[in-house]
């Protein structure tokens, strides 16, 4: 009788999710206005572990600006394992000239350029991330 090698998970340190979150571009960003839960996938940057998006007029921006407490999350999955980081916190609208020329300077490219010129960054409250080692399921 053979032992199959079981997947392995492990929890990940702070500086290790910000580490992550780094080499990503994508992510998904997670609201909730009366109730109701939202989920859009967005392109984003770190720096100074804080996260910044940019976006237009629309659900998403009305969605942090009436409820901005929001978690946000990027994972990776790859042939030998995976890992998840998910940040909770808060979003603000960037208008200040200092916070938006912060903002620019993290090199934000989005994968769609369709008017998207509102910055906003996320604080977090907490980050919490796993790594995910697959066994061999053959």
């Amino acid at each position: 009788m053979s032992t199959q090698p079981q997947p392995s998970q492990t929890v990940l340190s702070e500086e290790e999710c910000w580490a992550l979150l780094a080499g990503q571009k994508t992510g998904r960003l997670a609201t909730s206005v009366a109730g109701e839960p939202e989920i859009f996938p967005v392109s984003f940057a770190v720096a100074d572990q804080r996260i910044f998006l940019r976006t237009k007029p629309g659900t998403k921006l009305a969605e942090v600006t009436i409820s901005p407490r929001v978690a946000f999350e990027a994972d990776e999955i790859g042939d030998d394992g995976a890992w998840s980081v998910v940040i909770k916190g808060r979003a603000q609208v960037l208008e200040r000239e200092e916070d938006v020329a912060e903002a620019r300077a993290t090199g934000l490219v989005s994968y769609l350029e369709d008017g998207k010129t509102i910055w906003v960054r996320i604080t977090p409250s907490e980050v919490s991330g796993r790594r995910l080692v697959l066994g061999d399921l053959r």
